[in-house]
């Protein structure tokens, strides 16, 4: 169901490498924001640029362009791994290049950014600011910036002014820190039990640099803190989204959830009502990312809410500025860019992207850390 106001708060992934006769009618009808692109969706440049055109085509004219996003971290979370993308390494490898590494870290987010305009995407949900301050993670690890938050902080907000000036939404995660956790929230709900004042100096202080310095939107992660939520994981609670992030931060980007049908919501509440409550925590996103079943009750959890739940509708307006700052931006951006700077595929797979590339993977590969970091496949894939 579309809200009055605009699209559903809904972002939904699909199989395949054309847009499905269901999701088309979702965007048709606004029941969907945006499209999260995933490695099953992506074959060669030419045909990322297709799909996602093919994507805002089937939301027809005259209605607000659904955003398109991925997950573009670079190492083991990387979706535009086909033929004639860049590849690079983990994010960690930025801080190897010690007094060059915000410099680095920013020609990086420059470089993803400028492929990902080039085929259509709109949305990279990187950097991660998470802190790497627990070994034994099996899910953050070498995706940290590094160990140490105030350099996680400089290079998140050099890579994400990196990814801004190409004219890409950058998304820091997964608040309020997924880094000291000793479990994965795609297969159970991690809980991280450090005092308030220790998740402030530690895990909070990335994120409290990234929004002073402007980062357009946060996702949220699927963890518990007792600290500062008994009850709720940070994605569901409104005491972390809406009185630390909004009022005690000051945050006044948009919020997206991380996956909802990972195990960490799916393991204690069911899809629709995590949307639900996601929406009224303080989320202007909630995303989805497979399962044509899980995405249809999450689509009819939230327009039964919208109809019948005052609650809920009168967060909607404020939610719906929001997302639309971000369709706002991106259109500015196209505007404003010089020619040598509008999106084309030949500014895939460059010469210079290319030896930006090999430069990092060599200092990634001497360094001996490869050998060290995790192997677990590629993130969210599912």
């Amino acid at each position: 169901m579309k809200r009055p106001d605009g699209p559903g708060p809904l972002m939904v992934g699909f199989e395949g490498k054309a847009v499905p006769p269901r999701l088309a009618r979702w965007l048709r009808e606004g029941t969907v924001c945006g499209v999260v692109l995933f490695s099953r969706n992506v074959e060669a440049p030419r045909q990322v640029r297709d799909l996602c055109r093919e994507i805002r085509a089937a939301a027809g004219r005259g209605r607000p362009a659904p955003l398109v996003a991925i997950d573009q971290e670079g190492g083991r979370v990387t979706r535009l791994s086909a033929a004639g993308f860049t590849p690079f390494p983990p994010a960690r490898c930025y801080s190897l290049f010690c007094c060059r590494a915000s410099r680095v870290a920013g020609a990086v987010g420059e470089t993803m950014a400028e492929e990902l305009r080039a085929v259509g995407v709109d949305i990279n949900f990187a950097p991660v600011l998470d802190v790497d301050s627990n070994p034994e993670n099996p899910v953050i690890g070498d995706r940290a910036l590094s160990s140490n938050p105030e350099s996680v902080a400089e290079l998140g907000i050099a890579f994400f002014r990196g990814t801004l000036s190409r004219g890409v939404l950058p998304v820091g995660k997964h608040f309020p820190g997924h880094g000291h956790t000793a479990a994965d929230s795609h297969e159970e709900l991690p809980v991280v039990r450090s005092s308030r004042a220790t998740l402030l100096a530690r895990d909070l202080h990335p994120f409290r640099r990234a929004i002073r310095a402007g980062i357009p939107a946060l996702m949220t992660a699927h963890v518990l803190f007792p600290a500062l939520d008994r009850e709720f994981p940070a994605t569901l609670s409104e005491k972390i989204l809406v009185g630390l992030l909004r009022k005690q931060l000051r945050f006044r980007g948009a919020v997206v959830s991380d996956a909802l049908e990972m195990k960490a919501i799916t393991g204690r509440f069911g899809i629709g009502t995590a949307a639900v409550r996601a929406v009224s925590a303080g989320c202007d996103i909630v995303l989805v990312g497979r399962g044509e079943k899980d995405q249809e009750e999450a689509a009819e959890a939230i327009a039964r809410a919208w109809t019948d739940d005052w609650d809920f509708r009168k967060g909607a307006p404020a939610s719906t500025r929001r997302v639309s700052r971000l369709r706002e931006h991106l259109s500015r951006v196209g505007r404003e860019d010089p020619p040598a700077r509008r999106a084309s595929l030949r500014q895939v797979g460059t010469r210079r992207h290319r030896e930006l590339s090999r430069l990092l993977f060599d200092h990634w590969e001497s360094s001996g850390q490869a050998s060290r970091a995790g192997r677990s496949g590629n993130i969210g894939e599912g």
